[in-house]
């Protein structure tokens, strides 16, 4: 199955499907001849003052802490814990056994202080899916505001591993909130995972093309 990336789709959505399609505007896959650290130039977000991270159903204490201290050290975003809040049975599909996750992000984007406020990225313990993919690491609505990422597919018997994974896929959400696109640079935090391997290939950080978008030194 061939692996593809996208841009953000024309409402500003970004999801990480588990698929080889990939939402409403595919892009070149990442075989393409394109160069490895490109991505699509979208337009400049403001710069929030921090982010507001919430768990959703049971998230360890610890996985909420250091995810929030990879968004500081590689976004500079101090994040601010939110409510802590029961798994989203109101996006629950009972054929799917799944829960989906554009629900999610439009309940989460309701706890953005103000329409231009700091972003949300939340982090649930189900396994998530849109309609047309088999499920999701992730969806960014960046117009709402919000992300949410599941660690459902990043779990390991080891919680430092599982803890990494969570930074990897929080920065890649935050990162999409603040106007990235998907990198075709398998080592930058904003390469598309379709799984676990994925994230585990990639760090936390940033490729420098990625960070010279954000203004980050």
């Amino acid at each position: 199955m061939s692996r593809k990336t996208s841009e953000a789709s024309s409402n500003g959505r970004t999801a990480d499907f588990g698929s080889a399609h990939e939402g409403s505007n595919p892009s070149a896959s990442a075989s393409s001849s394109k160069a490895a650290n490109f991505r699509a130039d979208v337009k400049p977000l403001g710069r929030p003052g921090q982010v507001v991270l919430v768990g959703l159903g049971e998230v360890k204490a610890r996985v909420l802490a250091e995810v929030g201290a990879a968004l500081r050290e590689v976004l500079a975003l101090p994040a601010k814990a939110g409510p802590s809040l029961d798994r989203p049975d109101y996006a629950f599909n009972k054929d799917r056994r799944q829960y989906h996750a554009p629900a999610i992000v439009r309940r989460l984007s309701t706890l953005r202080p103000s329409a231009d406020g700091a972003p949300v990225v939340g982090i649930v313990d189900a396994d998530l899916f849109v309609p047309d993919a088999p499920y999701v690491i992730g969806d960014a609505d960046r117009d709402a505001g919000a992300a949410v990422f599941s660690i459902t597919r990043l779990a390991s018997p080891e919680p430092k591993v599982v803890r990494r994974r969570a930074q990897v896929e929080a920065v890649h959400g935050a990162g999409h909130l603040l106007g990235l696109s998907h990198c075709l640079d398998y080592r930058c935090a904003m390469f598309l995972s379709k799984d676990a391997t994925d994230s585990d290939r990639k760090g936390p950080g940033l490729c420098p093309s990625c960070r010279s978008a954000l203004g980050l030194p």
